[in-house]
């Protein structure tokens, strides 16, 4: 009786496995773009896909923005190989999530994934995630202007988290943020010295290039940050 029981344990732990190898396997869907997302600061970083069973939303480092934007523009058919988005680099959106949550109204959620190939249906032209690896990091190039405040961007909890000039985004620290945000209201004009970055493959959904301040100038007075 002891062999077959440990013919049967064995068989189990083998299909045990495979199943589980099966399950972390990329899948290949197929649909439409719809559009694009982008993080706390503008950075397009998700696809938005509609399939034969609805809305998908398809999360990319912001570093391969330009090339996927390039790629698979808002219309066009594309084919794509997903894997589950375990470790939060989606970065949901309010409305969005993991397959199993719901909605305030009850409603399913739109599932998200992790992008890791993406191919054009019509050219045939492949992308894969992997051969695009983050930038090493850089500082940018130092910059002194000076702007007209045409706005400000909030996370999903009303925090400040950039400024908004003609010329630049400016990325605020959460530090920096409650250093200068009581010092806003009524400003039209400042001035800023900071880090432009200049790396290549971001796409910002404002247009402007995104600036890491060092210091700003608020009514002629000066603020290190």
């Amino acid at each position: 009786m002891r062999k077959p029981l440990l013919y049967f344990f064995l068989l189990m732990s083998l299909w045990s496995g495979l199943t589980s190898t099966s399950a972390q396997s990329p899948a290949t869907i197929s649909g439409r773009v719809l559009g694009y997302l982008s993080n706390r600061i503008g950075d397009y970083d998700g696809l938005r896909l509609r399939t034969g069973t609805g809305e998908v939303h398809l999360f990319f480092p912001p570093h391969t923005a330009a090339k996927i934007r390039r790629l698979a523009a808002v219309g066009q058919l594309v084919v794509v190989d997903i894997e589950p988005d375990r470790d939060g680099t989606g970065h949901p959106r309010p409305g969005s999530g993991q397959t199993s949550e719901t909605t305030a109204t009850g409603q399913p959620a739109i599932p998200t994934y992790r992008l890791s190939q993406l191919r054009n249906a019509g050219s045939g032209v492949v992308f894969q995630i992997a051969d695009l690896p983050p930038p090493p990091p850089q500082s940018g190039r130092m910059v002194q202007t000076e702007g007209r405040l045409v706005g400000d961007m909030h996370d999903e909890r009303g925090h400040l988290v950039a400024l908004l000039t003609d010329k630049y985004l400016v990325e605020l620290k959460p530090h920096q943020a409650d250093q200068i945000s009581s010092l806003l209201a009524g400003v039209q004009w400042v001035g800023v010295a900071g880090y432009e970055r200049t790396t290549d493959g971001f796409v910002n959904r404002t247009g402007l290039p995104l600036l890491h301040p060092t210091a700003l100038t608020i009514r002629g007075q000066t603020f290190a940050l």
